[in-house]
């Protein structure tokens, strides 16, 4: 009888730990660290300007979301498909953000004498606006083979490299990461989809 109040007490001290953190958890904390603001429901707070100094908020519902959806659905065949099919769909949402925040459209790369200038992004900027229609998506049920990870960086200076930050998605299965970095592309342009190892070692 002596066991009974021991599972009970073994019970209790289970529930009242805490519940591990996702990946999707990891990413919308990683806004709140760097002060900028997650998406809610199909709400984005886009950033520009560099560093996230300029924001607006935009809707990706309605019309948008249909077609994004379809692009997700013809894609439903394999996680190489779904990322092809998410390339077009973060193609076509730069696009919708250069048209929505207006002002000369986004010069890839970030040239230093665009900070601050509407529309403008450097990589930080595209990583959270990425992110968060990567979440947005996710939160939609639309991605099949991916979840959505925290933003990855790479270099820091000592290492010859400038910081640099992307979205990443992780395959559900194997767990192999993939980054989503829009950051040398023009709206409208397709981003690059590759293993996060590999863009790692890009400079």
């Amino acid at each position: 009888m002596k066991a009974i109040p021991v599972l009970i007490s073994a019970f209790f001290t289970l529930m009242s730990l805490p519940s591990p953190v996702s990946a999707s958890q990891e990413a919308l904390r990683w806004f709140q660290s760097q002060g900028y603001v997650g998406p809610a429901g199909t709400r984005i707070i886009a950033c520009h300007g560099y560093g996230c100094v300029r924001r607006q908020a935009i809707s990706v519902d309605g019309s948008w979301l249909s077609r994004a959806s379809a692009l997700l659905r013809a894609g439903s065949a394999s996680p190489e498909a779904e990322r092809q099919a998410l390339a077009q769909v973060v193609s076509a949402y730069t696009a919708y953000l250069a048209s929505s925040i207006g002002g000369r459209p986004d010069v890839p790369g970030s040239p230093a004498g665009m900070s601050g200038v509407q529309g403008q992004m450097d990589c930080l900027d595209e990583t959270a606006n990425t992110t968060s229609l990567l979440l947005v998506l996710q939160d939609q049920g639309l991605l099949s083979y991916h979840e959505v990870e925290p933003p990855e960086s790479r270099g820091f200076f000592l290492d010859g490299r400038y910081p640099h930050f992307s979205a990443v998605i992780a395959e559900k299965k194997s767990g192999r990461e993939w980054a989503v970095d829009p950051w040398r592309r023009a709206p409208g342009q397709r981003p690059e989809i590759l293993p996060l190892t590999q863009w790692r070692q890009d400079s």
